[in-house]
């Protein structure tokens, strides 16, 4: 389904400000407001739109572990992970690979995890899959930094002009030699972990799915939770202090992306991976894409039209990764997982006493 022109007006404005407002695109755009309501709720209804909040987690006490599982596609340890990790309540990410550059199965995942005795008991879980008798290889790392980028620039609301080819790989390859300096947007770098308050968190799940979140929506969730509920004017701050900690960013579906694609890269030379860093610095030249890096691993998690021919990008960006970087691409349906902080947020409600 086409996106008509003030769809796609509103889109890309919105896509270079997130943060924005109806009322400030109104007067970006030169327009009334209720034209701009009436076309963001169209685009609700029919796209998904929303911008949600990338959450500095360590603020809130928590971490997010990412990392990646391969073995034989008819592998039955490869389909026990994927069973363990579907009945784990801490893992917010799956995606399962149809195909893979390397020709064996894979497994991303990402969890969000409490540091603590939740902590200590899924990272064992983890490390007991990579032992006896199951022997299955699991890289995994805590993340430092986590970004998500789209591009409707790239978009004419229709067709995406974006070239898998030569132009790609001109493109990333240019930027190599300035990785060092260049500006590194819509990133959020993951402060040490920290003692936080059980209403931080409850705030910042609703920030983290709608950066625009209300009052009167935070207080809801409260109630959900089954948490005590500050007072309103306690509430407002939250959401002024809990907004500080996140970068907005625009989530919107069905717009011709319908081919999933993720890159795994680990390098574990000293002070990470030339390509980490230059993916992270170019995230923008894809269409739409969430990144995560940490501990000598990054996953470039990409949605791409169906007409780019994922081969080749893998193979344009095994070229750039370099001789010390071991680097997969596999195509993925859809996630087998996809929560959000609010799933997390009422595992630990049930585990931390009223005040």
């Amino acid at each position: 389904m086409r996106l008509g022109p003030s769809e796609l007006r509103l889109v890309r404005r919105l896509s270079l400000d997130p943060s924005l407002r109806q009322a400030d695109l109104a007067r970006e755009l030169g327009i009334s407001r209720s034209a701009v309501n009436q076309v963001w709720k169209r685009l609700e209804q029919e796209r998904n739109l929303i911008v949600r909040g990338n959450m500095d987690l360590g603020r809130l006490g928590l971490q997010l572990i990412f990392g990646w599982a391969s073995g034989l596609e008819t592998s039955d340890v490869l389909d026990k992970f994927s069973r363990w990790l579907h009945t784990n309540s801490l893992v917010s990410r799956m995606t399962r690979s149809v195909m893979s550059s390397t020709m064996d199965g894979r497994i991303y995942f990402e969890a969000i995890v409490p540091l603590g005795d939740q902590h200590t008991w899924f990272t064992s879980q983890v490390a007991r899959f990579q032992k006896r008798p199951y022997s299955l290889s699991v890289s995994w790392s805590t993340a430092s930094t986590i970004a998500y980028s789209l591009n409707p620039g790239l978009y004419d609301g229709e067709q995406w002009r974006f070239s898998n080819d030569f132009r790609l790989e001109a493109s990333i390859g240019a930027a190599k030699s300035y990785v060092d300096v260049l500006p590194v947007v819509n990133t959020v770098s993951q402060s040490k972990v920290q003692n936080t308050d059980l209403s931080d968190i409850v705030v910042a799940s609703a920030i983290e799915k709608d950066f625009h979140a209300t009052g009167h929506e935070v207080r809801e969730l409260f109630e959900t939770y089954g948490v005590s509920r500050p007072s309103n004017r306690t509430i407002r701050r939250k959401l002024e202090k809990m907004r500080g900690l996140a970068t907005p960013y625009v989530h919107i579906d069905r717009v011709g992306l319908n081919q999933k694609l993720l890159v795994c890269l680990k390098d574990p030379s000293p002070g990470g991976s030339p390509l980490s860093r230059l993916l992270h610095a170019q995230v923008g030249t894809f269409p739409k894409a969430h990144i995560v890096s940490g501990g000598g691993l990054t996953v470039l998690d990409l949605e791409i039209p169906e007409t780019v021919d994922w081969l080749t990008m893998s193979q344009i960006l095994s070229t750039l990764s370099g001789n010390t970087s071991e680097i997969c691409t596999f195509i993925a349906n859809r996630n087998d997982i996809e929560k959000r902080l609010e799933n997390v947020v009422s595992l630990i409600a049930q585990r931390t006493p009223d005040e």
